[in-house]
């Protein structure tokens, strides 16, 4: 063999190799994709791995199951999913028979359903839709009727440990709705009078599983950090709720805060910042973010 073929076949090999054992390592390993978990501060959940930080990239909608076993969110080409495995986290894998162009995608706690709103008229129009998974991987989306859906537009939501559903719609009266779930099935919308106001735009509710709080972002309130803050309110004994209180600057920018999303232990919330509400490409940016609530929630309620 000629030297320089010589050379170029342990090139080969050795670059061969490395490929091999790039592609052994799992994606992450450990709880939570295997990242240090935030304090009080907001910071980026898992970048490089689920949030590409550079311009005009984003990410946002992310949710754990209830076993922390399946993370689910969203980018710019779909709805993706990674589950954790005895090898560790599987590489995010978009689910095919979700369309590209949706919004406030949200996974059922036991990992079963994809939750999802999405045009359904020209009028640009977004009723509620699902998608379940099968043996042989996820179904095809099947809009969902009333109370889910409406005459108006839904805008966004979060699913409590029941399926219940805490909804943002421009159904009359606009604001967040709660939607019980009673024996598998959705049968009235209620609205929360005591979370919602008229001269002010409540909208991403993120409720906890066992629906004791609630994160909500708002464009419009005074003395906010920026276009758009995220909002906590306590539900009460009685079931009203206490008056919204913004969560200040380790979790509020000068940005769009939003879709907040609460983890399953209650531990932290997820949410994301974005330098526009509709996350095109071409001139936005955003990235999911993740923050410990210790610090912003009485002890009774963590």
């Amino acid at each position: 063999m000629k030297p320089n073929r010589q050379l170029r076949y342990w090139i080969a090999i050795v670059v061969w190799a490395g490929c091999i054992r790039v592609f052994a390592e799992p994606f992450a390993k450990g709880p939570y994709l295997g990242q240090t978990p935030p304090g009080p501060v907001a910071e980026v959940f898992a970048p490089g791995l689920i949030c590409d930080t550079r311009p005009q990239q984003w990410e946002s909608h992310g949710t754990f199951s209830a076993d922390g076993n399946t993370f689910c969110f969203a980018r710019g080409k779909g709805v993706f999913i990674t589950e954790n495995t005895d090898k560790g986290w599987t590489i995010p894998k978009r689910i095919e028979s979700v369309p590209v162009k949706i919004w406030s995608p949200c996974l059922s706690l036991d990992a079963k359903s994809l939750y999802f709103v999405a045009p359904y008229n020209r009028l640009h129009r977004h009723n509620m839709f699902r998608c379940n998974r099968t043996t042989s991987g996820w179904d095809v989306p099947q809009k969902l009727g009333p109370p889910l859906s409406s005459s108006g537009c839904e805008w966004s939501f979060s699913l409590a440990a029941d399926n219940s559903f805490y909804l943002a719609s421009s159904r009359t009266p606009k604001g967040i709705w709660y939607i019980p779930c009673v024996n598998n099935t959705w049968s009235e919308a209620i609205y929360v009078s005591s979370a919602n106001t008229q001269q002010y735009n409540e909208a991403h509710p993120g409720i906890a599983p066992d629906e004791s709080f609630m994160v909500f972002n708002d464009a419009f309130r005074p003395g906010g950090q920026g276009y758009a803050d995220l909002y906590l309110t306590l539900r009460l004994p009685d079931g009203a709720w206490t008056k919204p209180q913004n969560m200040g600057p380790r979790i509020n920018s000068g940005y769009f805060d939003w879709g907040a999303r609460i983890s399953p232990d209650k531990k932290y919330m997820f949410f994301t910042r974005s330098t526009g509400w509709n996350l095109r490409a071409v001139c936005d940016t955003g990235d999911i973010y993740w923050v410990e609530l210790k610090d912003y929630l009485p002890e009774a309620y963590r």
